[in-house]
């Protein structure tokens, strides 16, 4: 049972207080606060840090979206954090928080800034929130000269990916009626993440990838496909809204980790679909390596993504090549239709963009997650349109091969 706690049970959280690489000094302490629905705070529990940066607070009963905040003597706020919930990991006692950097400051500001904006708590999914604000965001912003400015814009940009990812799960014949056991599963995920993280793991990407079979498993009752159509949405629509909050060499592509983590999926499922098992092991490096190199790596996301995309479907040596070369489909045929999809997705990322744009300062997060789902569906009709008569020599891989052009050129557009 995820929720071992009930109202009424003290729960205790630890954690530290990190900014700027290193631990903050002295003479502070920890509050522990949620938000109201009128955006105020109600202060739940304060606790000292100690030499070390670390601290424990207890609290009366359990609760989720608690933002952590490091004071000083004169109330000024140090650093912070979202905790998404005081639920501690499976054999644990304890509720580890997230070391209080940077980022975290960020994933605090922007969920305070939605709720003061309007948003209710409760309509907020703080471990999707996390996954989307990354550090190199956080930096962009504090290079902004309109920080609250920046903030307003990355909350409208999250509301507005959530949205458009809960309605791609919203099928016509499907009910969502799952939404809390979601949120729950994924607090579960990230309590063991931010364990991970607290213990200075060496290896970020296995923390992920840890993160990642969890969510995956909260989120069975859909397939790959559904996943990586639901984040490739929320991705596109988060990035454009977003890009306004950008400021000079950071104003770069910066996918989301769910985004990547679904599109590696997809393409597995692909490929066990098309019974071409034995090309699953190189996509999953490459899926495995992007995920790396996005985590540990100094890369450029972009950089990063073409790679990736060049090894399953662009380059001559990629899967797709390979899920094809016992086919009557020619080389100079196929290489065409790759380039060509290239150029639709190209093409789609500037529609998409202008599409947002218009529609984001106008429109409720429904109405442009219905443009997106609108724009991606032309998308996909038409570059089917345009490649099955081409396909149609590759027999029952046509429909696979298909499908992993639409999935990475539609999938973490800039």
């Amino acid at each position: 049972m995820l929720f071992a706690c009930r109202a009424g049970e003290e729960v205790e959280v630890r954690g530290r207080v990190t900014l700027s690489g290193g631990p903050l000094g002295q003479e502070l302490r920890v509050r522990a606060s949620i938000l109201e629905v009128d955006g105020q705070a109600k202060v739940l529990a304060e606790a000292d840090v100690d030499e070390q940066g670390t601290y424990r607070l207890k609290l009366a009963q359990p609760y989720v979206r608690v933002i952590l905040e490091a004071v000083n003597n004169g109330g000024g706020t140090r650093a912070s954090a979202l905790l998404d919930s005081t639920e501690a990991v499976p054999g644990q006692d304890v509720r580890t928080a997230p070391p209080m950097t940077l980022e975290t400051a960020l994933e605090a500001e922007v969920y305070t800034q939605m709720v003061r904006d309007g948003v209710e708590p409760g309509n907020v999914d703080t471990v999707d929130l996390r996954l989307r604000l990354t550090a190199s965001r956080a930096q962009a912003v504090q290079k902004s000269g309109d920080i609250p400015g920046a903030l307003r814009t990355l909350g409208v940009a999250v509301r507005a990916a959530q949205q458009a990812r809960l309605r791609s799960y919203a099928k016509p014949d499907f009910e969502y009626d799952h939404k809390a056991e979601l949120l729950s599963a994924s607090r579960q995920a990230a309590a063991m993440l931010d364990l991970a993280l607290d213990s200075g793991t060496s290896s970020p990407a296995k923390s992920y990838a840890d993160f990642f079979v969890v969510w995956d498993a909260a989120l069975s009752m859909h397939s790959a496909l559904e996943h990586q159509k639901a984040e490739r949405d929320a991705g596109m629509v988060f990035r454009a809204i977003a890009k306004e909050a950008c400021i000079g060499d950071d104003c770069q592509f910066d996918p989301s980790l769910a985004e990547i983590h679904a599109t590696g999926a997809a393409v597995h499922l692909v490929l066990q679909q098309a019974g071409a098992s034995a090309l699953q092991p190189a996509a999953d490096a490459a899926a495995s390596e992007l995920l790396s190199n996005l985590l540990e790596s100094p890369v450029n996301p972009t950089e990063a993504w073409t790679r990736y995309r060049a090894s399953i479907v662009d380059a001559e040596d990629s899967v797709l090549y390979r899920l094809l070369e016992d086919t009557d489909i020619e080389r100079p045929t196929l290489s065409q239709l790759v380039q060509a999809s290239k150029l639709n997705g190209a093409m789609l990322g500037l529609v998409m963009l202008e599409l947002i744009l218009k529609d984001a300062s106008s429109s409720s997060p429904e109405a442009i997650a219905q443009s997106v789902d609108r724009a991606f569906a032309n998308h996909t009709a038409e570059l089917t349109r345009a490649a099955s008569p081409h396909l149609e020599a590759a027999g029952d891989r046509a429909q696979p091969a298909l499908t992993l052009m639409l999935i990475t050129q539609e999938a973490a557009r800039p």
